[in-house]
């Protein structure tokens, strides 16, 4: 049975704040369920500008992402945002981002401005990165000062924003102006995860997008987008996308879009390349539900902020409960509550073959963290890992690694235009 996300029905009555300082720490607070629409200041991430007439081919040799429109004769520059990654030159993450385009008034696609979006803690570490490869190069790095731009997540459950056949670079019309200065993309990293907008200043979203169509909802506390994110299985920073260890497909970024497998050679590609033609990724970032006592049901996780399980340290194993420890299942990256994000080993925690010699997971099994605590004191606590039911199609068709991926986003690309006809439409009857 495929899992399906959702949150306990006292989600809404109780409440906690929420805290990213410290990944070590014993119990990380609670937060509010995420509601089905609404939007998240995300004051954990950070932007880094890019400007020059060298900046789109600077940025092409070292992020996974496409900087070119893909199968376009002329390889005009890409005028969309989008999902991306910087490896090292052993092709390990060192930072997952988002890249947008800035709009240029006068049109010139060669002064265009870029805004990289990653983690907060890691804006110098990354500028130092993107300085390393600099040399000669024509453009001008800088971080963004606080409050210079604000950076959203916004979304309305099971529906895709308004923007998407946007995204797949087809001719459909931006949904701001050339002369605005806000910029966005849809999130790819889950179906229906909504979308990423950048707005100058510090103002509230509703104030440059007053449009329900645009933005749905109102906002709420960034712990809510965060407990949206596990539930969706979606790793974000280098608290759970360890940095210089953890492979992109590993970390889902085949899956979510972010790596483009036709471009030319960038740096860490040689192993990502490697790795995409095998076929087989054995490790994948999952959601996970802890438990002490009786096991989930295989629904889905289900958040509970009422929940007060201690949470074991990010990178703490995961072993089989009972018996001997033997290999390591997996690893606990993060959590809130009763549920959190672990990179899981397929064939041990799921049900799901890889090859011919099948899975090595009996249903039932069950699967521990144990750890230490500050006080010296030994903890453990029970989890049990989901597969998204995009996860799991992505893995049983054959992933990025099945034909034609251009003829699946030009029917992509006419559904969300077919749907935003038919939305326009109704609209306008009512």
């Amino acid at each position: 049975m495929r899992p399906r996300l959702s949150v306990c029905s006292r989600c809404l009555a109780r409440s906690r704040l929420f805290s990213t300082t410290a990944p070590q720490a014993e119990q990380r607070q609670n937060s509010f369920a995420p509601p089905q629409t609404g939007y998240a200041r995300l004051t954990n991430r950070g932007l880094i500008s890019i400007t020059g007439i060298d900046s789109a081919t600077f940025l092409q040799g070292l992020i996974t992402q496409n900087m070119l429109v893909t199968n376009d004769p002329s390889k005009s520059i890409r005028h969309t945002g989008s999902y991306t990654a910087f490896l090292n030159s052993q092709g390990r993450v060192l930072n997952d981002a988002f890249i947008y385009p800035l709009p240029n008034s006068d049109g010139n696609d060669l002064e265009r401005e870029w805004l990289v979006e990653v983690d907060k803690n890691e804006v110098p570490s990354l500028l130092k990165h993107l300085k390393k490869h600099k040399l000669r190069a024509k453009l001008k790095l800088r971080a963004l000062e606080d409050g210079e731009r604000t950076i959203w997540s916004s979304w309305k459950n099971h529906a895709e924003p308004r923007w998407a056949a946007y995204n797949l670079e087809t001719d459909t019309a931006s949904p701001f102006s050339t002369s605005s200065s806000i910029v966005g993309c849809i999130d790819s990293r889950a179906p229906g995860f909504g979308s990423r907008i950048i707005t100058p200043g510090q103002e509230d979203l509703r104030s440059h997008l007053p449009d329900e169509s645009q933005v749905a909802g109102s906002e709420v506390e960034l712990g809510s987008y965060t407990v949206r994110r596990f539930l969706h299985g979606v790793a974000e920073g280098q608290t759970e996308i360890t940095r210089e260890s953890a492979l992109p497909m590993e970390c889902n970024m085949d899956m979510a879009r972010g790596i483009d497998f036709r471009k030319g050679c960038y740096v860490g590609q040689e192993l990502t390349i490697r790795t995409h033609h095998t076929g087989v990724v054995r490790k994948r970032i999952l959601p996970v539900q802890l438990y002490t006592e009786d096991p989930p049901s295989e629904s889905g996780p289900t958040y509970d902020p009422s929940a007060e399980l201690p949470l074991p340290p990010s990178g703490s194993n995961i072993n089989k409960a009972g018996g001997r420890r033997g290999r390591s299942a997996g690893k606990f990256l993060n959590g809130i509550g009763n549920i959190g994000l672990a990179q899981c080993r397929l064939e041990i925690m799921t049900d799901i073959a890889l090859t011919s010699e099948g899975t090595q997971y009996t249903p039932g099994t069950e699967f521990k963290v144990s750890w230490t605590t500050e006080t010296e004191q030994p903890a453990e606590v029970k989890l049990k890992a989901f597969v998204p039911s995009w996860t799991r199609d992505f893995i049983s068709t054959g992933g990025a690694r099945k034909p034609a991926p251009q003829a699946t986003d030009g029917v992509r690309a006419r559904g969300f235009v077919e749907q935003l006809e038919e939305e326009e439409a109704q609209r306008r009857t009512e």
